[in-house]
């Protein structure tokens, strides 16, 4: 069983402000994101960089980072650590499908990775991770370089096509604007 990862360790520096604390639907980015693949997986945790643990996941729940500090790439290091693969979900993507979710996970195991691509972009936080990826992650946490999207290209990767506009990623007060201008509807 593949455990499903919430990446909620970073520092919101272009949001200006703790971005998965944001509402949406009447929850946290951070708990919407929880509870909806809670409903679905057996296994969720929740990555933690050097901020408290959230006071609505429960601790168990919690995988703290190794190396923190570095953005997701501690958080995929610290789950390919502890388990044979893991499916990286940020907290901040609210629109993103449990049945793309589903499709990436049940790819074959021939690769280290498939990562989502939606309106022509790539996202490594939503994807599947293999622990073969883990000795090209840490080198390149070793390097200084902590681009997920640079370790895609460096380790046996196939793209999985998703919805369009499934992928919002909540980086900058605009983006935060456009999920509530598009209403809260969730795909």
């Amino acid at each position: 069983m593949t455990p499903i990862i919430i990446l909620a360790g970073g520092k919101s520096s272009r949001m200006g402000r703790d971005k998965t604390r944001l509402e949406f639907n009447g929850r946290t980015l951070l708990e919407h994101a929880f509870l909806r693949f809670s409903e679905e997986f057996d296994e969720v945790y929740v990555s933690v960089g050097d901020v408290l643990r959230p006071p609505s996941i429960p601790e168990m729940c919690v995988l703290p980072d190794i190396f923190p500090g570095l953005g997701p790439i501690s958080g995929l290091h610290a789950a390919l650590t502890r388990f044979d693969s893991a499916f990286l979900a940020a907290a901040d993507m609210p629109l993103t499908r449990i049945a793309d979710a589903r499709r990436i996970i049940d790819a074959p195991p021939e690769l280290d990775a498939y990562a989502a691509r939606a309106d022509g972009m790539v996202e490594p936080t939503f994807a599947l991770w293999r622990k073969s990826a883990l000795p090209e992650v840490s080198a390149a946490i070793s390097r200084g370089e902590h681009s997920l999207r640079k370790v895609l290209e460096a380790v046996k990767t196939a793209y999985v096509e998703t919805e369009p506009g499934t992928m919002l990623n909540i980086n900058y007060p605009g983006d935060y604007e456009r999920l509530i201008d598009i209403g809260g509807k969730q795909c």
